[in-house]
């Protein structure tokens, strides 16, 4: 029944089109309605396959008005060229349904799920590999400067592409959707821009937080809300990208001014704008990603504005071959394999989405109202006091075991300090600790040092340990 009514449906387009037909000239035109458009690189597919028909002079594909106008020297076959139509992978029609809310092509959940897998091959390498650790390692016994170099390296190819990383990604795959003429050096301009305005502001943000200190810092429940507005951005990109639901692919869509300054207003003809790269560029040292935060927090207490700016510029250039590399595959694919490709991307952008919406959500406190059951847990045996009555919880951070003990309870109204013992470096952007809500001011695991995180509880609850991300690491239950 189905079939019959696509059928018919078809034969009434197809009827239509006569309507459309003109000869001038000792030339015909023709222009056809097609369903399936969404981006510029589906206007560079038709036009490839119609302009392959023997006789056909040029195809000029609008994705505006969702159709494709055929001149040509003799007249074509309507149904040659709808067949070249779907040979590209669309139909000759008009929509006239709304888009489902769930796709059911069955090519494009076969591509995320390929992307899925990708996520989680790449998880487990890093997990069995312990690639953070080796490099870790690698940076523990040199300068800060080469130590900030390794961990950027480290970054770049690591967990804190899912927010800087994740980030670029997702717009340079819609830049590169968005414009599927230009060479791939040209698509690959904007990432060459956004590398050197984050080297830059790293070094002059980086000399400024090592004059004035830790004030400049974002942190607290305003680092949890920049994260999870990151997230929401990154979700919105990722969603579209996917084509799994087609209402978001249209309906869906960024602030203007927003998507402006982010390069990726779905408007093929619009000017590439070094600035924008620049700016994005610039603005991810204010991004909470933990590698970044640990850096700043070294950088920081160097109390130098040479030291530092040598710091946080190391960290940015090491990050530069991991988010080159990354911005690189988008700028090379092409034609059909494009759209599939931009559909994995979509799937490893809407993971790291979700990985920036769970940290911001722990980052604004959101989560004390819920046990940290999931967290391997090992409890203070006793608590002692100081000459001046403030109740001392003392614990022991490593690597490997990270703080044991890592749950505490304290009292409403009673000055507590949590002394950490840190007898191993912290690596990667576990490297830094602090209690939301109580002491949101991230302290640095540096070995050989005892971190004082000093709180008064206002209110009853559960207060989760963590790092500068949001991943929890212990927690702090504070009664009347």
């Amino acid at each position: 029944m189905t079939n019959n009514k696509t059928n018919r449906k078809k034969r009434a387009h197809m009827k239509s089109l006569k309507q459309n037909h003109s000869q001038l000239n000792n030339k015909y035109t023709s222009t056809f309605p097609i369903i399936g458009m969404h981006c510029a690189s589906c206007e560079l597919l038709i036009i490839k396959k119609v302009e392959s028909i023997p006789n056909v002079e040029s195809a000029k594909v609008s994705l505006k008005t969702n159709s494709v106008t055929v001149t040509s020297t003799q007249r074509v076959s309507e149904t040659v060229i709808a067949t070249a139509i779907q040979d590209a992978g669309y139909e000759v029609g008009i929509e006239t349904s709304e888009k489902p809310l769930i796709t059911r092509n069955r090519q494009i959940w076969k591509d995320l799920a390929i992307g899925l897998a990708i996520v989680i091959f790449l998880f487990l390498i890093f997990k069995v590999l312990n690639v953070d650790k080796i490099l870790g390692t690698m940076s523990s016994g040199g300068s800060n400067g080469t130590m900030a170099l390794v961990v950027g390296l480290t970054a770049g190819f690591s967990t804190c592409m899912a927010l800087v990383g994740g980030l670029v990604l997702s717009v340079s795959s819609k830049y590169a959707e968005n414009h599927p003429t230009e060479t791939a050096f040209q698509k690959f301009r904007p990432h060459l821009v956004f590398n050197l305005g984050r080297i830059v502001s790293f070094i002059v943000f980086g000399a400024i937080i090592g004059t004035i200190g830790s004030a400049f810092l974002i942190k607290g429940s305003l680092l949890g809300l920049l994260t999870i507005a990151v997230g929401v951005v990154m979700l919105v990109l990722g969603l579209q990208l996917t084509e799994a639901f087609p209402r978001i692919k249209k309906s869906f869509t960024l602030p203007s001014g927003l998507a402006k300054k982010l390069n990726i207003k779905q408007n093929v003809e619009r000017e590439y704008s070094h600035k924008n790269a620049f700016f994005m560029g610039t603005a991810t040292f204010f991004l909470p990603c933990g590698f970044t935060q640990a850096m700043q927090l070294l950088a920081v207490s160097t109390g130098s504005p040479l030291q530092a700016a040598l710091i946080m510029g190391a960290f940015a250039i090491g990050t530069t071959p991991g988010l080159l590399s990354l911005g690189g595959l988008t700028s090379i694919v092409k034609d059909k394999f494009a759209q599939r490709f931009f559909r994995v991307v979509g799937i490893i952008v809407v993971v790291m989405a979700m990985i920036n919406l769970v940290n911001g959500y722990n980052l604004m406190g959101l989560n004390r109202v819920f046990e940290h059951s999931n967290l391997p847990t090992q409890s203070q045996t006793t608590s002692k006091q100081d000459s001046a009555g403030s109740v001392i919880l003392n614990t022991v951070f490593k690597y490997d075991t990270d703080i044991s003990p890592n749950t505490f309870t304290a009292k409403v109204g009673q000055k507590t300090t949590l002394v950490v013992d840190v007898q191993e470096d912290g690596q990667g952007c576990m490297s830094t600790i602090m209690i939301i809500g109580l002491n949101d001011t991230p302290q640095y695991l540096k070995k050989g040092k005892k971190l004082e995180l000093t709180f008064t509880a206002t209110e009853a609850g559960d207060y989760t340990i963590a790092c500068a991300m949001g991943v929890p690491r212990g927690s702090i239950k504070v009664i009347k």
